[in-house]
């Protein structure tokens, strides 16, 4: 018989052992720690693309017979883009034991819905949205990573729907990228990196602002041997300065500030639907994986 219960200190070993399993099964050689898993997961509050709460009430463990057979992590908070009045149900995480019985992800998600169930003012439910992620465990990709048939199912099951897809793009980079720069005068550029893992590049026209990037930048973890990777967080170039050249010359330009810290990989996700971008990463010299992302939804009742 399968029981749900808190996640407990003695627990985190163990998790961190089938955690690293699951992303070497996605091709990511890195194995956590237990401190990576409290530090990097529990801890950890979203930023800088969703703001959710830490709340071990919804750190759950499924156990049979008193063997760990998978966690679910769930929280509350909102993505960056919502408005401040927005409080969702949010689903980080599901792992699961290779050797656990089917019944596992439906379990763990059963016992999520009461636990969002306790929740006032949901306005409804994000599973794997690549957003609430978590930026130093994974590479930033918080979305089901590769076809996990079994969590799909059991997600389909409890009533939720696919409604997001991606696909992701690298691009290694071990000497400096040369830069083409912009086909307009006058331009200014100044980067902000005085926040933790956040590095920013801003374009000026005068004093007009018409672009920015933001990278969020990965620590290592202690027993990785993977480079050292960045993720794309946003670029945006105003409508009226598009097809010069800027965003390029930000991607370029990061890049190479990125290198000059150590970082050695950059990381784009980018939705399964803008072809457009897909094309330029191309272009860029970015290198599409084979992995996909997928995020599911569901009202609250």
């Amino acid at each position: 018989m399968i029981e749900i219960t808190p996640l407990y200190t003695h627990d985190l070993k163990t998790l961190a052992r089938i955690w690293s399993q699951s992303l070497i099964n996605v091709g990511f050689p890195c194995s956590l720690t237990s401190q990576d898993i409290e530090e990097h997961v529990l801890l950890h509050g979203g930023e800088p693309r969703a703001i959710l709460a830490i709340d071990p009430k919804g750190w759950l463990v499924a156990r049979q017979n008193e063997e760990f057979m998978g966690f679910v992590h769930c929280t509350v908070g909102r993505l960056d883009s919502d408005g401040p009045e927005t409080l969702r149900g949010i689903i980080r995480a599901l792992v699961i034991a290779e050797n656990a019985p089917a019944a596992t992800a439906g379990l763990l998600l059963r016992a999520a819905d009461a636990y969002f169930d306790s929740q006032k003012g949901l306005s409804g439910i994000l599973a794997f949205y690549l957003q609430t992620g978590y930026p130093r465990v994974h590479f930033g990709r918080g979305a089901i990573i590769g076809e996990a048939w079994d969590i799909m199912d059991a997600l389909g099951k409890r009533g939720y729907q696919l409604t997001k897809r991606w696909l992701f793009f690298e691009r290694s980079f071990a000497n400096p990228i040369p830069e083409q720069l912009p086909e307009l005068p006058r331009l200014t550029l100044f980067w902000q990196d005085d926040i933790d893992d956040v590095l920013s590049l801003h374009v000026r026209l005068g004093k007009e602002e018409i672009a920015f990037v933001r990278f969020m930048l990965f620590p290592q973890l202690a027993d990785c041997t993977h480079p050292k990777s960045a993720g794309l967080h946003r670029l945006f170039v105003k409508p009226a300065y598009q097809q010069l050249g800027i965003g390029r010359w930000l991607l370029e330009r990061g890049s190479n500030l990125l290198l000059a810290r150590g970082i050695q990989r950059l990381l784009i996700d980018v939705p399964h639907e803008d072809a457009a971008a897909q094309s330029r990463l191309l272009r860029l010299g970015f290198q599409e994986s084979s992995l996909r992302g997928y995020s599911y939804e569901r009202p609250t009742v």
